[in-house]
């Protein structure tokens, strides 16, 4: 099992302090975002051996040139950085050939297209996530990513993501949740009240046993959105993002 860490956009904390903190606290893996994808981020990756699994993130909405052009922009920074995969969100519903033009293009950089389903989103359920991965993968290197939070806050069933094929999970997301105070309000939830795993209300044993006992082993990046822990030192953050989530896939 790879233990990784996907970095909360709201943190201001320099890429290579990030990834020292990382590497150190024993992640394998840390995702960056496009933006900060510069000499010094390349610098960092290189001097702690540290891999990047994930850029962040490529935008489908409905606009077909945008996101044409935001493709080739993403491809261009997953090589330069080395990344596994480059994590889609869907604003808007896309048809699968553009889909597939946009795994190809990813493809040709290295990366492979890890699609998100999120409740909060324009497909928000796995099979909804499924129908692009199957859709993608004709041509190129594409996977389910999914969220912990996201399932736990979805319509899906346990026997849902039972159901996914192993070989279809691109990686894991992997957080808590504080028991919803704005509940008509959930991207506020997920943006800003996420937990360590453990220090929140979600099923997360169940949820690792699901993928852990049918013999899944692949990339857990834990995410955690949390407003209460942002202005932690980065070593502490680190820290305690690591042994939290440790406790679950080890």
């Amino acid at each position: 099992m790879q233990l990784a860490l996907t970095p909360d956009g709201k943190w201001d904390i320099a890429t290579s302090d990030l990834v020292s903190a990382a590497s150190a606290a024993g992640f394998d893996s840390v995702g960056i975002s496009a933006e900060r994808v510069d000499a010094a981020a390349i610098e960092a990756y290189a001097a702690t051996g540290v891999r990047c699994h994930e850029l962040l993130a490529f935008i489908v909405g409905d606009d077909e040139s945008a996101t044409m052009a935001n493709a080739e922009q993403l491809a261009d920074r997953a090589k330069t950085i080395g990344a596994d995969w480059v994590l889609t969100v869907f604003t808007d519903k896309a048809p699968a050939e553009r889909i597939r033009r946009c795994a190809r293009i990813f493809d040709d950089a290295g990366a492979g297209i890890a699609v998100e389903y999120t409740p909060l989103g324009a497909i928000p359920t796995i099979s909804d996530g499924m129908e692009y991965v199957l859709a993608a993968g004709k041509t190129a290197r594409a996977g389910l990513m999914i969220d912990s939070w996201h399932f736990c806050f979805s319509s899906n069933t346990w026997e849902d993501l039972s159901a996914v094929p192993l070989d279809d999970i691109a990686y894991v997301q992997f957080a808590d949740a504080l028991e919803p105070e704005y509940p008509d309000r959930m991207i506020r939830e997920s943006l800003h009240r996420r937990a360590l795993p453990g220090e929140g209300v979600l099923e997360l044993n169940r949820f690792a046993a699901t993928l852990l006992d049918r013999g899944w082993d692949g990339t857990v990046s834990v995410e955690v959105l949390s407003a209460q822990l942002r202005d932690l030192p980065v070593d502490e953050l680190t820290g305690r993002m690591y042994t939290t989530t440790a406790t679950y896939w080890s």
